[in-house]
């Protein structure tokens, strides 16, 4: 079962339009470019917070598909300190977790980010699949069963809550 990971998810503020490096961190087509725009917006250091933190996680993002982990968690933690509301930077950085089988590390970043947004079905979904890589089945159909309260329609919790309840 693959990690849902959410790349790219937010923009930087509509006000940055015309700004040659938000544009850059904005766009999603071309990954150099978006790495490029997202670093010289944070090294501007002019952003509202909202704003860098949008720059560093979208640059932790690349970083994290480019496999360079140690720079993706640490801009992680940077859009963390800015904009500590927004549930994306623990949701991802758990995604680093899991696929590092840091399973308890992955389940603490994906209760943050539940903890920010109770509706947030992928958080819970991914967290389910921690608790079952570290045996937790109980706690694993729990969150299952609260992805299907969010989005009853989602086939991958309804399958995994299933072959859960067969056991």
């Amino acid at each position: 079962m693959w990690v849902i990971v959410i790349l790219g998810a937010s923009l930087l503020g509509a006000s940055l339009a015309s700004a040659g490096p938000a544009d850059d961190c904005n766009q999603v087509r071309d990954l150099g470019r978006q790495l490029r725009g997202c670093t010289a917006y944070i090294d501007k250091g002019i952003g509202d917070p909202a704003n860098l933190a949008t720059a560093y996680l979208n640059r932790a993002n690349i970083y994290a598909q480019r496999a360079n982990y140690t720079s993706a968690f640490r801009d992680y933690a940077a859009a963390m300190a800015l904009d500590p509301r927004n549930p994306l930077p623990p949701y991802n950085r758990g995604n680093l977790h899991f696929d590092k089988k840091r399973y308890e590390l992955a389940i603490a970043d994906y209760t943050r980010a539940v903890e920010l947004d109770r509706q947030f079905a992928l958080a819970f979904l991914n967290r389910g699949l921690a608790y079952e890589r570290l045996g937790d089945n109980v706690a694993a159909a729990k969150d299952y069963g609260r992805v299907l309260a969010i989005d009853p329609t989602n086939n991958a919790a309804q399958k995994r809550l299933e072959r859960l309840n067969s056991h």
